[in-house]
């Protein structure tokens, strides 16, 4: 975990890769899961949604399907009814956030709202007791019963199957946890105005506890004492040694010492190189994204078809693991080497699936195309990680991508902790306009509040450059810097 700076991110590595990569920032955070007050600004009974009004910039999208008065209809009612019958314009409602704004449309909503923990989802609205199928029936029975004891007629829980083996009581104090959550939320729904966010969804620390701490024994490195604190005093509810947690404090940047930056450069990439010439080409547009397997030198006539199913193989293995790393989302069709029999297409599809079972995103493999082609999907929650960390370039007539202005800040304060405690006065920098200019847009508050921390001076120029990057330049004197500067302008 990179804490300490203002863009927060963390790695997941398995088996000494990096599999996921999660950011945390201003300019590219998710508001899926937050809860908001809102106001219906439009009913179409034709789409059977609604327009609401949650403070942002576009509306969200309500569906039918999605309120919480519809979910306890009878078949024949939802048949008949229209959602003019369940909602007004200039209504107020509570709604959940399913899924981010892309592109024109707005967030999707709902108002079966949820509150997640990390064995179990309290819905403090929806009243059902679910309990994971990959349970034995006895256990589930077991859980079915002690959730109807805690929960009154309008509350449901979901049990997943981190309960298995798990004491009722260390669940308890989860539900516990999340029934405050909720009080909270009802506390705030009753005092702040129209539309307003009423909760804020799990951010760094909470989402890994609940979907990154599981059974398997698991190590979390920090480079931030405060998050450190927070993570040891989060994880302590659940009495349990599942997690170990250790501070890193070496002046080095965390991901830079791990290996981690080298890896995010690589995923930006659309060429991925794998082992005896083998090559992934990714390309992503608004629509789809295409993946085409590229071969090294065959073997020889005779092994042709062995050495095919040999590549496909690796390519099905290393595409799940960097669909999940570059969180790509939506229709997928992946080009593999052509494969003539219908039993390797079959074997190379079941690769892909057991690969794709470690991804906590929902996916379904659908087959191959007569064109040979293999269709698949991903649930697209969240923009893609070449969305959130880079721009259309603008010497290219948006053809390319290049870091974004803020990704750049971003990479300039990692690189400038770095050199936390040096004993020069000041330091150089040279960056790009538009970098400049976001520095200057908040009159330079973060500029200071970095020289503060860091302990020296940061003295920027604009390079003129169009493309994104930065330049530390010289270390000095406040003085002697501004010669320089003032040296360079005039020659």
């Amino acid at each position: 975990m990179n804490c300490r700076t203002t863009e927060k991110r963390a790695a997941l590595v398995e088996n000494d890769q990096i599999v996921e990569l999660f950011v945390e920032s201003a300019e590219a955070e998710t508001i899926v899961g937050n809860i908001y007050k809102g106001r219906i600004e439009k009913v179409t009974p034709g789409m059977q949604a609604a327009f609401v009004n949650i403070g942002l910039e576009r509306n969200g999208f309500l569906q039918i399907d999605q309120l919480a008065n519809y979910k306890p209809l009878d078949p024949n009612e939802k048949r008949k009814v229209s959602i003019s019958n369940l909602l007004h314009e200039g209504q107020e409602v509570v709604v959940q956030v399913t899924k981010d704004s892309f592109g024109e449309k707005g967030p999707r909503l709902k108002t079966l709202l949820e509150l997640s923990g990390r064995f179990l989802v309290y819905m403090p609205n929806d009243p059902q007791i679910a309990v994971s199928k990959k349970m034995d029936e006895a256990e589930r029975e077991v859980w079915r019963r002690f959730g109807q004891a805690l929960c009154n007629e309008n509350e449901g829980l979901i049990f997943q199957t981190a309960c298995a083996q798990k004491a009722p009581e260390v669940v308890q104090k989860e539900i516990e946890y999340l029934k405050k959550c909720w009080s909270e939320i009802t506390k705030a729904q009753s005092t702040k105005k129209t539309p307003s966010l009423l909760y804020k969804n799990a951010d760094l620390i909470e989402f890994i506890v609940q979907d990154l701490i599981g059974d398997e024994p698991t190590e979390i490195i920090v480079d931030d004492g405060t998050v450190f604190r927070a993570l040891k005093e989060r994880i302590s509810i659940y009495d349990d040694a599942a997690a170990e947690i250790n501070h890193f404090m070496n002046k080095e940047d965390i991901f830079s010492y791990f290996g981690i930056e080298q890896e995010i450069e690589r995923s930006l990439n659309p060429f991925v190189e794998l082992e005896n010439g083998i090559s992934l080409m990714i390309e992503q547009t608004e629509a789809m994204t295409v993946i085409d397997v590229n071969s090294g030198k065959f073997t020889g006539k005779h092994h042709a078809k062995e050495t095919i199913l040999n590549t496909n193989e690796l390519a099905a293995l290393e595409i799940a693991r960097q669909l999940r790393l570059r969180n790509i989302g939506g229709i997928i069709i992946i080009d593999f080497i052509n494969m003539e029999s219908q039993k390797d297409r079959e074997f190379i599809k079941n690769k892909l699936n057991a690969a794709l079972r470690t991804d906590r995103n929902y996916t379904k493999v659908y087959g191959f195309t007569q064109l040979g082609l293999l269709e698949m999907t991903r649930k697209k929650e969240q923009k893609s990680l070449l969305e959130k960390l880079t721009t259309t370039c603008p010497t290219c007539h948006n053809v390319g991508r290049v870091y974004s202005p803020e990704q750049v800040t971003h990479q300039l304060e990692r690189a400038l902790w770095e050199y936390k405690g040096i004993d020069h006065e000041a330091v150089w920098v040279e960056v790009p306009t538009p970098v400049l200019e976001l520095f200057k847009a908040n009159a330079n508050v973060k500029l200071k509040q970095l020289e503060e921390t860091l302990g020296y001076k940061i003295l920027l120029t604009s390079t003129g450059q169009l493309i994104n990057n930065f330049e530390v330049r010289n270390f000095g004197t406040e003085s002697e810097i501004m010669s320089r500067i003032s040296k360079k302008k005039t020659h």
